[in-house]
């Protein structure tokens, strides 16, 4: 079974279509356009993911 970006990809794009879902992605290099999810991403990473 191949898992790489590209399956993915093309999985979830048909997944969010027959469920109605609009996939909405920030700009590369703009981290300013999700910052909420941003901030949450380096606190889980500082406090969880970087404790060993």
């Amino acid at each position: 079974m191949c898992y790489g970006s590209e399956f993915i990809s093309k999985a979830l794009d048909r997944w969010a279509y027959e469920n109605g879902v609009t996939l909405d992605f920030s700009r590369p290099g703009k981290p300013t356009d999700n910052a909420f999810v941003e901030s949450f991403n380096r606190r889980f990473r500082d406090e969880c993911l970087n404790t060993h």
